[in-house]
């Protein structure tokens, strides 16, 4: 599969770095507005090619990676599937159901894969604890928690504080609800949320309380606090607990106050999603049977603000 990279932040690195381990991508290049900044990261990861939007979607590439601004998202995402290219986009991928509705339509019109980039549900630790709970390893699910509390001294004007796409709700609340969707497979009900949110200004810090069925679950989440980024699932006969569940290998599991390590492959933290969706576009399959559009749909029922 040829691939793109649309987008040259700091994400964007890591990305490519992770394109260059799977075996089925081929790194193209990177696409930018800024012509000098898309030379630069082509030639830092032997791409031999750079350039603008149009070039790329004009050229013989499969599917594009977007890794630009939240805002742009939409008008990317649309221009990328008229021109027939699969599309592979870092969450949060949209801002509202209607345009996930409308985008995922399109792709099946065009007959290409598009998925959101929700790593998270794709790391082999993850799929792990999902048969841990599906087999009740450790008996019946009591209650979660999930938390990305991280201070990133963002200035007002950068687009974490834009009040439609930006917010640690919507963009750290994506590993947080999303990866608790994911295991437990089922549509949560929002119970509460509280955040710092403003007219004119998105949210830096939310928590959420959730229920799945007859389990509680909470969230929470910040982009100005430092706190833990941790997965914990309590069960009736112990727990299970992972540190950075959105990028580790490492978790563990606590039965009869005796502790058991968890230890999974985890090559890199894009690696997984990586290749889920190259084995997608290689075989035309439109959506992913993991992050496909009911879950980003269930995902942006919590995060875009669904009242209880």
């Amino acid at each position: 599969m040829k691939l793109a990279i649309f987008g040259c932040g700091n994400i964007a690195k890591r990305i490519a770095s992770s394109c260059k381990l799977v075996d089925e991508i081929q790194l193209v290049g990177f696409a930018s507005k800024d012509l000098a900044k898309a030379k630069e990261y082509s030639e830092a990861y032997e791409c031999e090619e750079y350039g603008d939007y149009d070039y790329f979607l004009n050229s013989d590439i499969d599917a594009v990676y977007i890794a630009v601004y939240n805002p742009g998202h939409y008008e990317l995402i649309r221009t990328c599937l008229e021109h027939g290219k699969s599309v592979i986009c870092e969450k949060p991928m949209l801002a509202s159901i209607e345009e996930t509705q409308e985008l995922f339509a399109l792709a099946k019109e065009k007959g290409v894969t598009l998925m959101e980039a929700l790593k998270s549900v794709f790391l082999p630790l993850n799929i792990r604890i999902k048969k841990m709970i599906q087999n009740k390893e450790l008996g019946e699910v009591k209650e979660l928690y999930a938390s990305f509390m991280r201070c990133g001294h963002h200035p007002l004007s950068h687009w974490i504080n834009d009040p439609k796409t930006g917010g640690a709700f919507k963009d750290l609340g994506c590993y947080c609800i999303g990866t608790m969707n994911y295991l437990m497979d089922e549509e949560p009900k929002l119970l509460e949320a509280e955040s710092d949110a403003t007219d004119n200004k998105a949210d830096s810090t939310a928590y959420v309380k959730l229920k799945y069925g007859d389990v509680m679950a909470k969230a929470a989440m910040s982009n100005s606090l430092d706190g833990d980024e941790t997965l914990i699932v309590t069960t009736d006969k112990g727990y299970i607990r992972a540190d950075h569940y959105w990028k580790s290998g490492s978790g563990y599991y606590v039965v009869n106050d005796e502790r058991h390590e968890i230890e999974e492959e985890c090559i890199s933290d894009f690696y997984y999603e990586l290749k889920h969706f190259a084995y997608l576009v290689d075989n035309k399959i439109p959506e992913s049977p993991i992050m496909n559009k009911e879950a980003s749909i269930r995902l942006l029922k919590i995060t875009a603000g669904e009242k209880p």
